[in-house]
């Protein structure tokens, strides 16, 4: 079998249209094979059996929960573990990265003590709340996304330029 260029090479929108289009028509196989390392991270499986016996218990794929995914595994958005503990260098330098520099200083003096373990410990969310109000005077906010639909839960965080 010949094996062509993922569309995502040389043009991320048709990619992600064509993703839309294999989730209206619930063509879980294709998207699988143009995705599958993002699936399975999402799923937590290894194989397309897997997969496949996934699809057997479930029907569906939630599209919106995929796409958290794929902006992470593009380096568009952080994923965060539940149980990941201490976030604070994850967090750090995805923001220094992502920020223009004068803007992450203005919450650089937020940045610590991120920690994040379900159900005992979680400063993250209100860390977040105060980068943003320190943000309240720029064009960038960060977003916060929690989702626990295939695990016990995640965190995914944005930058929005406003």
């Amino acid at each position: 079998m010949m094996q062509t260029d993922h569309p995502t090479t040389h043009h991320p929108e048709h990619e992600r249209q064509q993703i839309h289009d294999f989730f209206i028509k619930q063509n879980y196989t294709a998207l699988y094979q143009t995705c599958s390392e993002i699936i399975n991270d999402m799923l937590m499986i290894s194989s397309r059996e897997e997969f496949e016996d996934f699809l057997d218990c479930n029907n569906t794929l939630e599209e919106d929960i995929f796409w958290l995914h794929y902006a992470a595994a593009r380096g568009e958005s952080l994923l965060i573990c539940g149980y990941d503990e201490d976030v604070t260098e994850k967090v750090t330098s995805f923001l220094q990265q992502k920020l223009p520099e004068n803007i992450f200083n203005t919450i650089a003096s937020d940045l610590h003590d991120l920690y994040v373990y379900l159900g005992t410990r979680d400063t993250l969310e209100e860390k977040i709340r105060l980068c943003n109000q320190s943000l309240s005077s720029s064009e960038y906010t960060l977003k916060l996304d929690y989702d626990e639909t295939y695990c016990a839960g995640i965190y995914f965080l944005t930058i929005q330029s406003n």
